[in-house]
């Protein structure tokens, strides 16, 4: 007895769905459009506070993933693979920015070698300043009552720090998926988060600094 349309599981109208888009069936394009173009773009949101650059980077993800459907493997999740993508091209974005960004940051990173190590802090002082920052970048922000973006910071980190950064602390994604997008370890990616928010935490000390200065230049 052939199965009917209402018994067929969710998992198989995904597979269907994908076998369309792999024969570049036109329906099937606008189906995925339809049904996951909102999450996707809620993905991408979190990362801009610029709508313009969140739809860039929809619509990006979407080329990708007609561009390399026919590399997905129907064991995984569809939406996390456009998730991923969604990712990458919102890094990508950022990371083209950031190239853009003419504010140096010699100032912050000359007391990082070029492992990206902390070389002025003792073990103390380094603990420290990380019970200061917490586990939330935002509460950070909004402690020091600092009216910088929290974005326009972190783009001036350096690449790994950037990423690693963004996508656990922003995006609140998981260390294990996002030493799966970035491409290294767990380990790596517990590494360059620590040393990353102690960099932010630097550069957001510089900057209080700077305008306390410039506070009692003008009293």
């Amino acid at each position: 007895m052939k199965e009917s349309p209402s018994t067929i599981s969710e998992q198989d109208k995904e597979n269907q769905l994908i076998d369309k888009l792999i024969g570049n069936d036109d329906l099937a394009y606008e189906i995925l459009v339809r049904q996951y173009s909102a999450r996707m773009y809620a993905v991408a949101r979190r990362f801009f506070t610029s709508d313009d650059d969140a739809q860039e980077a929809l619509q990006k993800a979407f080329i990708q993933v007609f561009k390399k459907i026919s590399t997905f493997n129907k064991d995984s999740s569809l939406m996390t693979w456009l998730h991923r993508i969604t990712v990458n091209e919102a890094l990508m974005i950022i990371r083209q920015k950031k190239r853009q960004n003419t504010l140096p940051l010699e100032s912050f990173t000359q007391h990082y070698n070029e492992h990206g190590e902390r070389t002025v802090f003792s073990d103390n002082s380094e603990q420290s300043l990380m019970e200061g920052l917490g586990h939330n970048i935002e509460a950070l922000f909004e402690k020091n009552e600092t009216k910088f973006s929290l974005n326009e910071l972190i783009y001036q980190l350096p690449e790994k720090y950037c990423n690693v950064l963004l996508l656990r602390d922003i995006q609140e994604i998981s260390t294990k998926e996002t030493a799966n997008i970035i491409g290294i370890s767990e380990a790596s990616v517990k590494t360059q988060l620590h040393r990353a928010r102690l960099l932010l935490k630097s550069i957001l000390e510089q900057k209080d600094k700077d305008r306390l200065e410039d506070n009692w230049k003008v009293n």
